[in-house]
């Protein structure tokens, strides 16, 4: 199936608007557009996230939200802002006071160092030592006083040399406003072989007021890829001298120089008129392309036009997703993350339309081409973000992906410009496409983007090498040996395949790849109750430390364990139920922003942007609601260190624009949108298809109702299908979890299981008779671990009951004679602790009279993080547990109890979470 649709542009413009003569983004209007509304930049602050956050043990790069509050506009290829000394990856940090220049490239959020490149930097007075070997010799002290930043413009003053900088952008150039001193030695320094990730070889020609070369970027993640950006500037007049220099000589009046560690210098005479304006035009292609876009983008010389431009783009494309109330810091926060979502990924093709492809060679395209994708960050929440609210671009960004993919092998991972990094684990390229598709990103060739999604797990290689290095042995084994995080990427690649070609016809490859997806099931350990390392001959690596780093890709099994969004019932089954899954899912959220070495949630990285909506499928959305409002009032402020961890192209930001719209795509590759209530009474979506309304009435945290184009439903989801064409919205909210809405069997959100038989459904056991009944207990470890710790249905805050006396004994009175069928206990693993303090033989005992004792059942050699026991129904009013064995590995003393349940009823089945589950 063939389906390309090419928006028309006018000829040899690609992507880019002219307003007079100021370039910005083509962004599609919606038919019915609202009355224009406020100016919504005035609630960006581009300095959130700009240092680190209090995440403990953050990814590498990751403690702050690594972004820059540089000049540029939605999209932009030129990211002009600047670089201080102890940046973050983003090459600027919020907390130095000191600038060393002002770089014209900057990716928003990425986790490695990166870019930088054609710095920049206004001096005064003679040169000294040269800037090829001394470049942070020159830099400046700034005050934050003198500091500014808005969308589409950045603003400070060199305190060292009295100098006034003021930036702004268009799509394809940035422009500068110097003012300088009285001063017959002003001067630029303009370096030519500096980056963030190097010296390397560059070249600069300067003929009058104009400057022309090139310099050698790449090198992201300690890659050895390159690649050149060709430059153009010019100056609003011509300068009085300059110069060059090569490595540590500077050579005045020279013209022309190449090489590494090389750059050039202008210099000025400000003693009658003080400032200097300059601009920049951008190429991957050519000079005389970097000439070309300069010249169609901004060809005068009014700085406050280009300001203006850019600040209306801004406006246009935030305008996207209005929301109305609120404080000012709830709408700092939703602009703020919403201005992040659209900065990445950016238009590389010039206004030509000519762009260098991933085969190194100029192609051409009637559609603006994008590059820069941080594909295992950006599918999860980003991806049906930027579908749903600008699917035009959405589309333009398929369209790319794809071309990369054509011209390169395969669908890009994680790529800088026309470089495939191969940053990170998984396969992420098809589920970002098939997101995209999911949410109404339709326009480009799919029949293409299914072959090369396919061409991934058949082999095939991007620029000479594989992204799915280790499929011969996932293929073989069903899993990844000692890389359970890597096998649950490829099983959430499948996954997406498997919808995609479902939505295009193919039946055969869905049918392939959704037995694929199931094989999620092999890494999943029916005895800790965790994703788990798994040794090749079949076996588990034991015991398990839920919260401990090793085999795991920037997290650990507590995290990864809930990466299974597609099918979150057969986890919960698994499990043993969906009470067990809640009390899971409450102990996780005791934490939000947890790094990876707590067995907590850490929303600060990607792999667990989507667990709070694991309670929709637990019948629990009021769950979902409470922690996500916890993870937003907790881990996103307004201050520089605002965002819990690297922002990863935007995709954190598009977390916090899902959460706070109430709405999120919680099965990355399908068209699912879990339900949890919006944070702002009125949010309207305009896009063009029709738009969107959400309204909440009433106060409170927790859904009471959903109506949905007028029709009252149960469901606690919905799919992209009930608002295609558009529609309405609206919220009741309250201040107490409703024990009716969203909490049916059917009001779940859809799992998906076929291409394997399903998880046997855990059994519904009923009211837990004894939560909250009196104990009595062998003498505890401490005062506050007693044994009534272990009838509180808590996981969380370390809730257990532990004893180091030999035999300990637990006893529970259930009040009056009850019929008891069965009993469940909670065991260290499920507290988060190592599943090495698994009690591993015990009896269960019951009374009626708390004398005389009969045994219910017996458990011996367990390794069990929980332990559902069904048994003969009988009467009794007293539970005891007997201790034989504390523990399952090792010489350890102590019992530790999380929990102990009893039941009325069980079926006389053994226990069905002790058997396996593989697929």
């Amino acid at each position: 199936m063939l389906s390309v649709v090419l928006r028309s542009r006018a000829a040899a413009v690609a992507g880019s608007v002219l307003l007079a003569t100021v370039g910005t983004v083509a962004l599609a209007a919606p038919p019915a557009r609202a009355a224009v509304g406020p100016a919504l930049t005035q609630y960006v602050d581009p300095f959130i996230g700009t240092d680190d956050s209090n995440a403990p043990d953050p990814v590498g790069g990751g403690a702050g939200g690594s972004t820059y509050p540089g000049a540029v506009v939605p999209f932009g290829g030129v990211q002009f802002g600047p670089d201080t000394p102890t940046a973050s990856p983003s090459g600027y940090r919020y907390s130095d006071t000191s600038i060393e220049d002002f770089s014209l490239t900057h990716l928003d959020g990425a986790g490695c160092q990166n870019n930088e490149d054609l710095p920049l930097l206004p001096v005064t007075g003679a040169l000294g030592a040269s800037p090829g070997t001394n470049w942070t010799d020159y830099a400046s002290d700034y005050g934050k006083a003198d500091e500014s930043a808005a969308p589409g413009y950045y603003r400070n003053r060199l305190n060292r040399y009295s100098t006034d900088v003021e930036l702004t952008a268009t799509t394809r150039t940035g422009m500068g406003r110097l003012t300088y001193p009285s001063s017959t030695a002003a001067q630029l320094l303009i370096g030519t072989g500096r980056s963030a990730t190097g010296s390397r070889a560059g070249s600069v020609r300067i003929n009058g007021s104009e400057i022309t070369g090139s310099v050698t970027a790449g090198g992201f993640c300690g890659s050895s890829k390159t690649y050149q950006i060709f430059f153009d500037i010019r100056f609003d007049r011509a300068p009085s001298a300059f110069g060059t220099w090569s490595g540590g000589t500077v050579r005045a009046g020279s013209a022309s120089t190449s090489g590494t560690d090389t750059g050039a210098y202008v210099t000025f005479d400000t003693t009658a008129a003080q400032a200097v304006q300059f601009k920049v035009g951008l190429s991957y292609v050519s000079v005389a392309n970097a000439q070309a876009n300069l010249t169609a983008e901004n060809g005068g010389w009014d700085f406050g036009a280009v300001r203006s431009a850019a600040d209306a783009s801004w406006n246009r494309i935030l305008d996207r997703a209005r929301v109305t109330g609120g404080s000012a810091t709830d709408l700092k926060k939703f602009y703020t993350a919403l201005y992040h979502v659209f900065q990445s990924p950016n238009i590389s093709s010039d206004v030509n339309g000519d762009y260098r492809g991933f085969d190194g060679a100029v192609h051409n395209s009637p559609r603006p081409v994008y590059q820069n994708y941080s594909g295992w960050d950006i599918y999860r929440s980003w991806a049906a973000l930027i579908a749903l609210i600008a699917p035009a671009e959405a589309s333009d960004i398929a369209n790319s992906m794809v071309l990369d993919g054509q011209q390169g092998g395969l669908l890009p991972k994680w790529s800088q410009q026309t470089n495939e990094d191969f940053v990170m684990t998984g396969d992420p390229g098809p589920i970002i496409v098939g997101s995209l598709y999911a949410f109404g990103a339709r326009g480009f060739d799919t029949a293409a983007a299914l072959a090369l999604m396919k061409k991934s797990s058949e082999g095939g290689t991007a620029q000479g090498s594989p992204i799915r290095g280790n499929q011969d042995v996932y293929t073989r084994l069903h899993y990844i040996p000692g890389s359970p995080s890597d096998s649950l990427e490829y099983s959430a690649s499948d996954f997406a395949v498997a919808q995609f070609a479902k939505a295009l016809g193919n039946t055969a490859d869905h049918d392939t790849f959704m037995t694929r997806a199931q094989w999620w099931r092999n890494t999943y350990s029916p005895e800790s109750g965790y994703t788990q390392p798994r040794n090749s001959d079949g076996t588990w690596s034991w015991p398990l430390d839920p919260a401990s780093r090793n085999d795991f890709t920037e997290g650990n099994a507590a995290q990864y364990t809930w990466m299974v969004p597609y099918d979150f019932a057969g986890l919960i089954n698994a499990m043993g139920g969906r009470q067990t899954a809640v009390q899971r899912l409450d102990h996780h959220f005791t934490q939000v922003n947890a790094g990876q070495s707590l067995p907590y949630y850490y929303i600060g990285n990607e792999p667990e942007h989507g667990v709070p909506w694991a309670y929709n499928h637990a019948r629990n959305p009021a769950g979902a609601s409470a922690a996500v409002r916890k993870v937003m009032a907790e881990s996103f402020t307004t201050g520089a260190g605002g965002l819990p961890g690297n922002d990863d192209l935007g995709a954190t930001s598009a977390w916090y624009v899902w959460a706070a719209l109430g709405l999120y795509p919680s099965t990355p590759g399908a068209d699912t949108l879990a339900v949890h209530g919006p944070s702002f009474p009125s949010v309207l979506i305009q896009r063009p298809g029709g738009n969107i309304t959400v309204n909440a009435t009433g106060s409170g945290p927790y859904v009471q109702g959903l109506n949905v184009n007028g029709t009252a439903t149960g469901h606690n989801y919905l799919r992209y299908p009930d608002l295609a064409a558009g529609g309405t919205l609206d919220f009741s909210m309250g201040t107490a979890p409703s024990t009716s809405w969203g909490t049916g069997a059917t009001d779940v959100p859809p799992s998906f299981q076929d291409g394997a038989t399903p998880v046997p459904t855990a059994p519904e056991l009923g009211t837990n008779l004894a939560e909250g009944v009196p104990t009595t207990s062998s003498l505890p470890c401490a005062a506050a671990e007693a044994g009534d710790k272990a009838v509180d249905t808590i996981l969380g805050n370390n809730s257990k009951w532990c004893s180091k006396t030999a035999g300990a004994v637990l006893q529970a009175d259930l009040g009056s004679a009850r019929t008891v069928a069965s009993v469940v206990i909670e065991h260290a693993g499920l507290g988060g602790e190592n599943t090495a303090w698994n009690t591993g033989t015990f009896q269960i005992q019951t009374s009626t009279d708390g004398t005389d004792w009969t045994t219910a059942a017996t458990v011996t050699d367990s390794r069990a993080s929980r332990t559902y026991t069904p048994f003969t129904p009988r009467t009794a009013r007293h539970l005891r547990l007997l201790v034989s064995a504390p523990v399952n590995t090792g010489a350890d003393t102590a019992t530790r109890i999380y929990e102990l349940e009893a039941y009325a009823t069980g079926p006389a089945a053994p226990d069905t979470q002790a058997g396996p589950i593989t697929a």
